[in-house]
């Protein structure tokens, strides 16, 4: 999985930021258009694992209720809310992000291909109604195309639980072809680590990786190796900072030295 996530607060080092946050809660892209037609394609939860769905900017009315329900939140799961759907999603695909992760792209893509067509087909159906109820007409429909998603989207959940589930990659319930046993397999690359054992595991041990590098090869005295780095910057410092001292104390000797022209007078 590319999602990263938090580190101990004594962990020295950084992340490269991905443009795809797996803590978003909601994303959007604005499609400016004229006479009240400007839509915003919103996805809940991160944008790897989201479909943009079609609001209308100029909406005579609110989002489904799915969408503002308060029958959930983050720390209560509920059907009844919009992000809670894709938000499982997104959980699930980090048991395989390589091949779950690619299921919920096409999916999505299909979704907002769907929108696309509908958005056009709209636009043109409504064209010969005055402004108002356009507009009205085209929240209905999107809306109607949200609850509509939200519901293939949770069913979506479901299939890939099923198919992903046990570690294997289930199609159907056929006898020959319906499960590839193989599908989610560990790659040769990983087992053939020392550190994984699976290729050195024998009955007499070891019973599990072993360490290419001694745990110890970055530790002295016990101090690992974000707190030596601190050490030694620190020791970095303090150097400089005798060494500017000393230079100072010098400079400052020759300045007196040279500017030293009183004259004691009788």
């Amino acid at each position: 999985s590319p999602n990263r996530w938090a580190t101990p607060p004594a962990a020295i080092g950084q992340w490269e930021r991905a443009l795809s946050m797996y803590r978003t809660t909601f994303s959007h892209v604005v499609e400016a258009k004229p006479h009240g037609f400007g839509v915003v394609w919103f996805g809940y939860d991160a944008p790897h694992g989201t479909a943009y769905l079609p609001f209308y900017g100029a909406a005579t009315a609110g989002a489904p209720e799915a969408w503002h329900s308060h029958e959930g939140c983050q720390s209560k799961f509920s059907t009844k809310v919009a992000w809670w759907a894709f938000n499982l999603v997104n959980q699930y695909s980090d048991l395989n992000f390589r091949l779950i992760n690619a299921d919920v792209q096409n999916k999505a893509h299909k979704i907002e291909a769907e929108g696309a067509e509908a958005v056009a087909k709209w636009e043109k159906e409504v064209s010969t109604m005055d402004a108002d109820a356009a507009v009205a007409e085209l929240t209905k429909r999107s809306n109607a195309f949200a609850e509509a998603k939200l519901s293939e989207w949770w069913e979506f959940a479901g299939h890939l639980f099923a198919k992903y589930g046990r570690y294997v990659i289930t199609y159907n319930e056929s006898e020959i072809g319906g499960e590839d046993a193989l599908g989610q397999a560990y790659p040769m690359w990983w087992l053939s680590s020392p550190e994984v054992g699976f290729l050195t595991w024998a009955r007499n041990g070891p019973y599990h990786g072993v360490l290419e590098k001694p745990a110890g090869v970055f530790l002295v005295a016990g101090v690992g190796l974000p707190t030596m780095l601190v050490m030694a910057g620190v020791l970095t410092l303090l150097v400089a900072v005798g060494v500017a001292y000393e230079a100072g104390v010098r400079k400052g000797k020759r300045s007196v030295s040279i500017m030293d022209v009183y004259i004691a007078q009788p």
